[in-house]
């Protein structure tokens, strides 16, 4: 496996970040929400429910939880993430600490959710084992993915743009494919590997919601560390050809209401029990 350390530290630095932090929870609480709700469906939410909630991020998975009367324990690497979560669901106990290594007791928890929290292990399987370690046996895992390139939404947009007019020598950092388990069969192997059966794949439609064309640019630039790092080291003038381009995206395919538009941002959540 490559060395990730690079890729490690850029998540670690980028996520400190509390204006990363919080454009990330303003600009894809939608999509998340609805998304939350799948999660929350998939691992039977219940007041008899003990959950972790992985990556929690701002809280929102958390959140439709707890809505739920599951009793919720949220955890994720990035304070600026965590003192969002404290203030959006006080009702749920949130730690800072490290996805790959918890110091949570074997076998738990009930059920484990990881809203798009994933792709940022640095070693996937090795997340996913630790995921399943903290789970009781018969316990459920459900986690989220984005679709990426080739898709028909703001990510594959935003990959065709960037092939087409970003400055090909800038890269990010070797780690996992951000969108690898989007495919069924891909994640079906890495899941079962992992210690868990059962596994399914349940395709949601979920949309972004955007102020103006502009916008979509703007959210990726400020609100996901990947490509944020990518987009702010391009020189100017590449900066604003994707910009145009993704705007003239969200113009031409998506839904304009009122002042603003909608655009499709597909994602899949992934079930599984485990063994």
């Amino acid at each position: 496996m490559a060395d990730t350390i690079d890729f490690e530290n850029m998540e670690r630095d980028g996520w400190s970040d509390p204006s990363i932090a919080k454009g990330y929870a303003d600009g894809f609480e939608m999509a998340t929400q609805l998304v939350a709700e799948k999660l929350a469906d998939a691992v039977g939410a219940n007041p008899n429910v003990e959950v972790l909630d992985l990556c929690t991020g701002h809280g929102v998975v958390a959140k439709e939880l707890v809505t739920r009367g599951a009793k919720v324990t949220g955890l994720d690497f990035s304070k600026p993430m965590i003192l969002l979560a404290k203030s959006a669901v006080p009702k749920a106990i949130f730690v800072q600490g490290d996805a790959m290594a918890m110091e949570f007791a074997d076998e738990s928890f009930d059920a484990v959710t990881i809203g798009f929290g994933v792709p940022h292990f640095p070693d996937t399987r090795r997340g996913l084992i630790e995921a399943a370690r903290v789970l009781k046996t018969g316990g459920k895992l459900a986690f989220s993915i984005w679709h990426g390139q080739g898709s028909n939404g703001s990510f594959g947009w935003l990959f065709d743009a960037v092939g087409r007019l970003a400055d090909p020598s800038i890269t990010l950092p070797a780690g996992p494919d951000a969108h690898e388990l989007a495919d069924f069969v891909t994640a079906k192997s890495i899941v079962q590997d992992a210690g868990f059966t059962d596994v399914k794949l349940k395709e949601i439609a979920s949309e972004l919601s955007l102020k103006n064309p502009e916008a979509l640019f703007d959210l990726f630039d400020g609100g996901a560390v990947r490509t944020a790092s990518l987009l702010s080291r391009q020189p100017d003038s590449r900066r604003e050809a994707i910009r145009r381009d993704l705007a003239m995206r969200t113009k031409r395919d998506g839904t304009k209401k009122g002042q603003g538009y909608f655009v499709p941002a597909p994602s899949v959540v992934i079930s599984a029990v485990r063994i």
